[in-house]
């Protein structure tokens, strides 16, 4: 029996959830606008209103400001190689930040609430239909962005994560909703709860790679082609710590990913008494860990552009993002894993 009351409860949490990640979201975004660092001349202007604030006569200071001036012109240079290189970072970029984090921490933790009733409500791991999978694996990213974020400062990567949150979310409540209910008899099994959990863990892993990728293909470009006037991007860590950065977590999620396709086919050969029968499902998660074992591949080749293989990255990021959306729900695709629920 499930509880339809608990299942409301876990609903409301949902739409808590949702409320503070927009305000989270909007906290990011301002504490971006902040980040952007300031020109060499607008640096040297505050240094000139500092020195004659302090008593120096416009005059007098003149010297010096030029001195000032042409100190700080050469690190403003170095800005898209440093980010400190254009100077601390302010007090209303590092306030909006933590603002933006806190909010993601309690909306991650109604997210998880919420899941975690839907669970109690239906007696049984709540991830056996495309609804839940959803709630569920946008919890998962919430939960490991802010175990990342404030050990690595991340601040600057949250409007990438919670804004992909928002609209997986908002999907879920108005085209993904299921009610409550018990699940198939296929689903039936102990391991419900290792494939599916190894799944979604591996998608946030994913997910966060994708946005720091996407990040860095930003970044490369400005590096490559400064411009006259730079904004937020110019704040952000470099082009190479933030490739590093995207294939450690690439790997991690690789790693989990092989383990999701061979606990698959394990549990393909009990349900179905084969480990592999072509099914839709079974083949794009196979297409996921081809792609991204390329881009394993490509990563370790000598001389190969490290944006080429970050192209194959994201393109892996693609087939996960078609293997959760069209294959569930495209007639064309919809095989033996037909658990939608829709």
């Amino acid at each position: 029996m499930t509880s339809q009351t608990l299942a409301s409860w876990a609903n409301n949490a949902l739409y808590s959830s949702m409320v503070v990640f927009t305000l989270a979201m909007l906290a990011f975004v301002t504490h971006l606008s902040a980040r952007a660092p300031r020109r060499a001349e607008e640096r040297a202007a505050a240094r000139t209103d500092v020195l004659v604030g302090a008593g120096a006569a416009p005059g007098a200071g003149s010297s010096d400001t030029v001195v000032g001036s042409e100190a700080e012109a050469e690190p403003a240079a170095d800005a898209a190689a440093d980010p400190a290189a254009s100077g601390p970072e302010s007090l209303r970029s590092r306030q909006w930040g933590s603002i933006g984090l806190t909010l993601t921490y309690l909306a991650t933790l109604l997210l998880v609430g919420s899941v975690l009733m839907r669970g109690v409500a239906v007696s049984r791991p709540p991830w056996g239909n495309m609804f839940e999978f959803a709630t569920a694996a946008v919890a998962a990213v919430g939960v490991a962005y802010s175990l990342l974020a404030r050990r690595n400062r991340w601040e600057w990567l949250g409007v990438f994560i919670v804004t992909p949150i928002l609209l997986v979310l908002g999907l879920s409540v108005t085209v993904l909703y299921t009610e409550a209910h018990e699940l198939m008899p296929a689903l039936k099994s102990y391991w419900l709860a290792i494939h599916v959990t190894v799944a979604f863990l591996a998608v946030a892993l994913f997910t966060i790679a994708a946005a720091v990728g996407a990040v860095y293909l930003l970044r490369v470009r400005r590096e490559e082609h400064p411009p006259a006037k730079p904004n937020f991007i110019e704040s952000l860590p470099s082009a190479v710590s933030l490739e590093r950065t995207a294939y450690s977590l690439n790997m991690g999620a690789f790693i989990l990913w092989t383990f999701t396709l061979i606990a698959g086919s394990i549990w393909a050969k009990q349900a179905w008494g084969a480990y592999w029968q072509w099914d839709p499902k079974e083949v794009w998660t196979f297409v996921i860990w081809a792609v991204y074992a390329a881009y394993m591949h490509s990563r370790a080749t000598a001389g190969v552009d490290a944006r080429k293989s970050m192209y194959i990255a994201l393109a892996g990021y693609a087939a996960v993002i078609i293997n959760f959306t069209a294959v569930n729900l495209v007639s064309t695709f919809v095989g033996m894993h037909n658990y939608s629920g829709m």
